[in-house]
């Protein structure tokens, strides 16, 4: 995966911040990511006792670690510590495993085991499946847009079930409060109290510290003091592993090592079929949570990270894991946080996280004989009150809506009483409302325009502006934005109808909706369209259509809806500007405005001259002009040695792109001037003049205004203002668009 940064766009290197504070950061992270793995396996062991061997599912989870810690640093350069099995996946294996242990009674031991396995195993080919696919379909902007409060109900419930987890194995553990302390009078055998008093001690710790060199050296501690006082008590090394008051050491083993075509044919598919809610869920929170994770990522190391391209890395991840025959996973931001150094290391780090869980598989099994059992079970606990922490405590603070908070709330409290698929369910529910919601008053509805304000770029005489600004309200257009549905046409058919009832207002001749802001259209919108089309025929106005797609167009006539009717109702342009120039010329042609088209050049000229007594003196001036079709007058990059008045068709100014392709930029007509910027500044021509017909302007060059400087210094200072109010107007035509943009 590539980061784009915008202070360094290159890849962060691997020993960022330097070697050795890279080598430290990935031993504190290897070495809590190997505690970790082992509490995993514990949990899923001891849940479903004598169906799944402890050290295959270590081995599967320390595979996990290592495949995911070296994948997301080599190829993607985050400067992650943590990476592998998540504590979503903690949380619902031992769902799954509890789910396992009930059927045990129906099936062989073998089978159960079986079945348990290959329920782990195609947990990881189906996140696998699943990320790939997200990142296929681009799907890293839509998981931006997934309410956060949802995800957070739902990670919150993950939190409860660790610690439900950590209890579970406190209480297979024979060791017992009230035993060592009769004189307390305890009715009840407190089993849990020393994983739930590690688990608070390693909460605390972090948060005062911010440094996982802490939680290893609580661990470190925590181990010598129960040995001490196992010493104490007179128990041997066996004679305390024998008690379960330590773990047994072991050989670590991965499931292709104990895997074998007996063991696939004792798989209960219809049991694991049952069973798929569970590993469906680890697969979902896993996708689903990555955008959470992508903004705490982006925040610290202060670079923007691809989401699209951290799916593909994480689904190659998925797969080498799941080939290797490794637990799901994803990177773990809050465990990398804890090193205190995420912004400040680089690839190394999480390099050597990786390695160090790799060799564990070889050099860790005989150690764990030295373990006490409550601490994989307080590191549970650590891991549960951490998790309800951010989601119900810090989240509070930093959520600026209440709303938001309550929903998270709500979410969590339905997983905590009625489990988590009700919680997911009604989370992905309330995300359908959700966003269906604040969609809804997100207007689709751009900016609207009137006719009168609101012109096309083409520059017209006078009188024509005139009749324009007096009739042009006759003119709406409207400007969508976004992704349209059936039920967010609804404002705009309520701005119609307002429209239609407004009786300052002269009736609505021409609407004009543009389609160059919309994302795309619901398949059901055409139902929209055509009450669109009915309104527009019963008021009598034209209904035209701009800047459509050529899929979204073929879209709607799948669905019953032709944009161009043959009466002329509905029709459609490419470009708004296309549109509103049919509209304006419409307008001008009722008001008899052709007639005026064939005046005189002087005659258009008068009402806009400041003298126009001194205009009979300017034309002797002028030299007339002849144009054909498509002719050039001038040419962009030109010397700009004149300026033209048109008395007769219209003048395109357009861009030259390059390879044959133009963009318009403004077309002129009858009484107005071309070229006139370029006398004055005397810079070459920015753009192309090219004649749209027959075309007839008149001529004045830069030297006949330096002799008319000269003889008419009068007549010169009138031509002077002239430019001036034109320039003038023209800045005024662009704040009314600008101002009709900030409504």
């Amino acid at each position: 995966m590539d980061i784009n940064t915008v202070q360094r766009p290159d890849k962060r290197p691997f020993t960022y911040g330097g070697l050795v504070p890279n080598l430290l950061a990935g031993l504190e992270g290897g070495l809590l990511l190997l505690f970790f793995c082992i509490s995993i396996a514990m949990l899923v062991h001891e849940v479903a006792p004598g169906l799944c061997a402890f050290d295959t599912v270590l081995g599967m989870a320390l595979i996990s670690s290592t495949v995911f810690c070296i994948s997301m640093s080599v190829r993607s350069r985050l400067p992650v510590v943590a990476a592998g099995p998540e504590t979503i996946v903690c949380g619902l294996l031992y769902l799954f495993g509890s789910f396992m242990q009930t059927k045990a009674a129906v099936l062989t031991p073998d089978a159960t085991s079986a079945t348990l396995l290959a329920g782990l195993l195609a947990c990881t080919v189906m996140t696998a499946v699943v990320t790939h696919l997200a990142a296929f379909m681009d799907a890293g902007k839509i998981l931006r847009y997934i309410p956060q409060p949802i995800i957070g109900g739902m990670l919150a419930m993950v939190g409860i079930l660790l610690i439900k987890g950590a209890i579970h194995l406190s209480l297979l553990d024979p060791f017992c409060i009230k035993a060592l302390l009769p004189a307390w009078n305890l009715e009840t055998c407190m089993k849990w109290i020393p994983a739930a008093a590690f688990g608070l001690l390693l909460t605390l710790a972090l948060y005062r510290t911010k440094n996982a060199f802490m939680n290893i050296v609580l661990i470190l501690l925590a181990t010598g003091v129960s040995h001490g006082l196992l010493h104490y008590w007179g128990f041997s090394l066996p004679a305390a592993q024998e008690m379960n008051l330590l773990m047994f050491p072991t050989q670590i083993t991965i499931p292709w090592e104990v895997v074998s075509f007996d063991t696939l044919a004792n798989i209960r598919w219809d049991i694991l079929l049952e069973g798929a809610p569970y590993l469906v869920a680890i697969t979902l929170l896993i996708t689903l949570s990555l955008a959470q994770k992508v903004y705490s990522l982006e925040l610290l190391m202060e670079e923007e990270v691809d989401l699209n391209k951290l799916l593909k890395n994480l689904a190659t991840a998925n797969t080498i894991s799941a080939l290797l025959g490794g637990l799901p996973g994803s990177i773990s931001i809050s465990r990398s946080m804890a090193s205190g150094k995420l912004g400040k290391i680089g690839p190394m780090a999480g390099i050597t996280a990786g390695l160090i869980c790799g060799s564990a598989i070889f050099w860790a099994g005989p150690l764990l004989g030295y373990l006490p059992r409550f601490i994989p079970a307080g590191m549970l606990v650590f891991l549960g009150l951490s998790i309800l922490r951010k989601w119900l405590v810090d989240s509070k603070r930093e959520m600026t809506r209440k709303d938001d908070y309550i929903l998270l709330v709500l979410v969590f409290a339905i997983a905590v009483a009625f489990g988590i698929l009700a919680g997911m369910t009604a989370g992905f529910l309330f995300s359908i409302l959700i966003l269906a919601s604040r969609y809804s008053k997100v207007s689709v509805i751009k900016h609207t325009f009137n006719g009168s304000t609101y012109r096309s770029r083409v520059d017209r005489g006078a009188e024509h502006l005139a009749i324009l600004k007096s009739r042009g309200n006759a003119i709406l257009l409207m400007r969508l934005q976004g992704f349209i549905f059936l039920g967010s046409t609804t404002p705009i058919i309520a701005a119609i109808r307002q429209r239609l009832q407004d009786e300052n207002e002269p009736p609505l001749k021409y609407l004009i909706i543009d389609f160059s802001r919309v994302s795309g259209l619901a398949s059901q919108v055409a139902i929209s369209f055509t009450q669109f089309k009915n309104i527009a025929r019963k008021s009598g106005f034209n209904l035209i259509f701009t800047n459509v797609p050529f899929e979204v167009e073929q879209l709607l006539e799948e669905n019953g809806y032709t944009l161009n009717e043959p009466d002329g109702v509905s029709m459609s342009f490419v470009e708004m500007d296309y549109a509103l120039e049919w509209c304006e010329d419409n307008i001008l042609r009722e008001a008899g405005a052709s007639v005026l088209a064939e005046e005189k050049l002087e005659k258009m000229l008068a009402p806009t001259f400041p003298d126009p007594e001194k205009l009979p003196l300017l034309m002797p001036y002028l030299e007339k002009m002849t144009y054909s079709n498509k002719e050039y007058i001038f040419r962009q990059g030109d010397t700009a040695k004149d300026m033209f008045f048109i008395e007769r068709g219209m003048v395109t100014i357009q861009l030259e792109l390059g390879g044959r392709k133009t963009t318009r930029i403004k077309k002129m007509g009858p009484g107005t001037v071309v070229g006139e910027m370029g006398i004055y500044t005397q810079a070459p021509r920015s753009a192309s003049a090219v004649a749209e017909g027959n075309c007839v302007l008149y001529r004045l060059s830069k030297a006949t205004l330096d002799e008319l400087q000269l003889k008419e210094p009068m007549l010169t200072s009138s031509l002077h203002r002239f430019i001036v109010n034109l320039l003038s107007q023209r800045v005024m035509d662009a704040n009314y668009h600008v101002m009709d943009l900030l409504r």
